[in-house]
């Protein structure tokens, strides 16, 4: 018995699927290309996303004032998000250069994290813990590498958002040929 067709299922090529997945390496291609112009973009998304982020906060508040003790959390953090966005949209360099340290230390408390919970592997097997170890301490010296040359920390979140997109655009296009 066919479990597809009961669901409606029809085979074909999923043009939807193509194209994103098309767009997908393209965008990805251009990263690699140009990537102080994706970094660009990225802080002006991130920017207006912060500022949309901060105006929900505010409405949020406004709704709920009367009803949540302790709201005016709320229109704190609205007007640091606006502030942010506002300077992130002000100074793309220091916008940058803040990305690049938040990247990097994002890598180095993840390294650390994991190093500690590997620590409690070698209780159950030596060769998996001192594997894992290894991986972490190398993180954690790529972290530190990071966060001593922010530029190299920008350029890494690009590439990484870079081969993500052509990863996932060339799944997307191998799905959609799959389909038919």
């Amino acid at each position: 018995m066919d479990n597809f067709s009961n669901y409606g299922y029809h085979r074909g090529f999923d043009w939807a699927a193509f194209i994103s997945g098309i767009l997908m390496v393209i965008a990805g291609l251009l990263l690699l290309r140009h990537p102080g112009v994706g970094l660009k973009a990225f802080i002006l998304l991130f920017a207006i996303l912060s500022i949309v982020q901060g105006i929900v906060w505010l409405a949020i508040y406004s709704h709920f004032r009367y009803f949540i003790p302790g709201s005016w959390v709320m229109i704190i953090a609205g007007l640091l998000d606006i502030i942010i966005g506002a300077l992130f949209l002000y100074s793309y360099d220091a916008a940058g250069i803040t990305i690049a340290y938040l990247f990097a230390f994002w890598f180095l408390f993840d390294s650390i994290a994991n190093i500690i919970f590997g620590w409690q592997l070698r209780k159950i097997s030596l060769g998996y813990f001192i594997f894992c170890l290894i991986l972490n301490i190398f993180s954690f010296l790529i972290a530190i590498c990071l966060m001593f040359n922010p530029a190299l920390s920008a350029l890494t979140l690009v590439w990484l958002i870079a081969f993500w997109l052509l990863i996932f655009g060339i799944n997307q296009i191998i799905i959609a040929i799959a389909r038919r």
